[in-house]
């Protein structure tokens, strides 16, 4: 293969500002400094777990930038490393392996280049090896691309970068967090093993959630009814004393009867306000019960298709800003992820209440995980966590 096609062209450009929001991981803050963006940092650890048995390749897709002196890696994109064969023992990249790369680009990155790769070594640690050096020198030309060495076992990795001719590994990096549509197309279309299967687990589970939910509001439904049915049995026997009491004091002493009477347009005034009362509780507790069930059992693949899965988020929305009191307890800004995966009965107020004691972070989190409906969220979603 030409070398040309496999440089792409790589060239610097000028950048103004460096990426904000980011997350420095291990002493990333002198020197030529890379970053990668959080889909791409997510997709290459899933793809990274599918073999804990062998070894893989990916490629790393971006633009190099200068920044004050300093040449800064901005990866934006990853590809699989596809058609890769095995030598001797070791994971090679092939001629056909280059050719879908770039078959790749020009679909989905465009305007990018290739500035590296990916190799996994499950439970070898984060060892840079000859033959790594060798195939690293054999595939990429250009003294800026680097080399990113995952352990999916260990849960380690790191960068390598070219300092005076030498691979040496970089202390630390960043992850920035961004709206990237590029790679959100690609890992839609190029979905790793385990979220094929994530797919088939939960259509599986669709009609033993429809059965859930059909016996879980028959259940609610019967434990309004009797709280109804008690609240209007106490509500009778209250009207009955009064009955017994206005009666006696009618054969007692007949000369207050206007008094009495009186007494009766108070009593019926009364009535009617504990009858509106009951009224109120009756409408109160029917939103309550759709609330629980909504929030019990979202739409697992995360779309409002039916009504009851829809107005229970809405209820349980209204019902948690009315009446759930504010807390004041201190949050510890590191004690927060950077991340979090949506779970039977979560929304994104549960979600904010969880790690932030407030709703006020519910627009923070919706606007960092580009999402335009609060309600619309679903099982097994990974949710980015800001800073407060």
């Amino acid at each position: 293969m030409n070398e040309n096609y496999k440089n792409n062209k790589l060239y610097l450009e000028g950048l103004e500002s460096l990426p904000k929001n980011v997350r420095q991981i291990g002493d990333a803050r002198e020197g030529n400094r890379i970053y990668m963006e959080d889909y791409v940092y997510s997709y290459l650890h899933q793809f990274a777990a599918e073999e804990t048995s062998s070894e893989q390749i990916a490629f790393l897709i971006g633009k190099y930038y200068t920044y004050k002196g300093d040449v800064i890696v901005i990866i934006d994109g990853a590809i699989q490393g596809d058609y890769a064969e095995k030598v001797n023992g070791d994971l090679c990249i092939t001629e056909r392996t280059w050719y879908h790369v770039y078959e790749k680009i020009r679909k989905y990155f465009e305007d990018y280049s290739v500035v590296g790769w990916m190799y996994t070594q499950p439970g070898y640690g984060i060892l840079l090896t000859s033959f790594l050096k060798e195939h690293h020198n054999k595939n990429f030309i250009d003294d800026k691309q680097v080399l990113y060495i995952v352990d999916p076992l260990e849960k380690e990795d790191s960068f390598f970068a070219y300092e005076n001719g030498e691979l040496v590994e970089k202390k630390g990096y960043y992850i920035y967090y961004d709206k990237n549509p590029s790679m959100h197309n690609y890992m839609l279309e190029n979905k790793t093993k385990k979220e094929e299967k994530n797919e088939q687990d939960i259509d599986e589970d669709n009609d033993i959630i429809k059965t859930f939910r059909k016996k879980e509001q028959q259940r609610k439904d019967d434990i309004y009814q009797k709280k109804f049915i008690n609240m209007l049995s106490i509500l009778c026997g209250g009207l009955v004393l009064i009955c017994l009491v206005m009666g006696i004091g009618l054969l007692n002493n007949i000369e207050k009867l206007n008094d009495l009477q009186a007494a009766m347009k108070t009593m019926t005034e009364k009535y009617n306000n504990i009858k509106k009362e009951v009224i109120d509780l009756e409408n109160e507790n029917s939103i309550m019960v759709n609330n629980e069930l909504g929030a019990q059992i979202p739409d697992v693949n995360g779309n409002n298709d039916g009504q009851t899965s829809k107005s229970g988020l809405e209820s349980e929305e209204k019902h948690t800003e009315t009446i759930t009191p504010p807390k004041t307890q201190t949050i510890n800004p590191e004690d927060i992820p950077t991340s979090y995966t949506v779970r039977i009965g979560d929304s994104l107020n549960t979600i904010s209440e969880k790690f932030y004691n407030t709703l006020d972070m519910v627009p923070n989190i919706q606007k960092l995980n580009d999402i335009s409906n609060k309600h619309k969220i679903y099982v097994g979603q990974e949710i980015k966590l800001p800073k407060p």
